[in-house]
């Protein structure tokens, strides 16, 4: 019999949106629980960790976003054909995560002029670097995908991630066709 998941987060993408791209790339059912802040207070101190997103299996509780998202790749054959491809997938979202790093600064900052000081330091200095080798890597591989010749949670991460710069930030990605394309198959 299949798992029964649960996956816990806020009414938001955040966090949680490349488990539900995961989830939604290989149509498995899941019960998707959007946690308003006013009930958070209540349901934090039965959270792993006290954090969210969180993922019920059958009364088991996982959290961390990539220790998910990395259960459900590996559940769903979504980690590549072989171990060496597994690892390539967890650099590709091990170094997004490098970069969000940084970019989470600007959705944190308050301060108006701060914020946008934040966010042109980010698409001039800090994304241009990891854009190129991203499209280095696609354009090496050759396959239409990050890693491999199949779908994996890279390309769900690496899709998720660079769509919503896209969106905020039209033509970020001019240079980058084929991250841009990433983007349109998988998000």
């Amino acid at each position: 019999m299949a798992p029964s998941y649960t996956l816990h987060y806020f009414n938001s993408k955040g966090r949680a949106e490349v488990s539900r791209l995961i989830l939604a790339q290989v149509g498995v059912k899941y019960v998707d629980h959007r946690i308003e802040r006013e009930q958070w207070p209540e349901l934090k101190p039965k959270m792993p960790f006290g954090q969210l997103p969180v993922l019920d299996v059958d009364g088991v509780l996982i959290s961390q976003s990539h220790a998910i998202e990395r259960f459900l790749a590996k559940e769903h054959g979504l980690t590549g054909k072989n171990s060496l491809e597994s690892a390539q997938c967890d650099m590709v979202v091990d170094t997004l995560s490098d970069m969000m790093v940084v970019a989470v600064q600007i959705f944190l900052e308050q301060d108006p002029a701060k914020k946008e000081e934040l966010k042109q330091k980010f698409l001039k200095e800090v994304l241009p670097p990891f854009a190129k080798n991203f499209e280095k890597m696609l354009v090496k591989n050759g396959k239409g995908h990050i890693v491999g010749d199949q779908v994996t949670w890279a390309d769900i991460a690496l899709a998720n991630i660079m769509s919503t710069i896209e969106a905020k930030t039209p033509d970020t990605l001019k240079d980058y066709p084929n991250i841009k394309e990433i983007g349109r198959a998988h998000v």
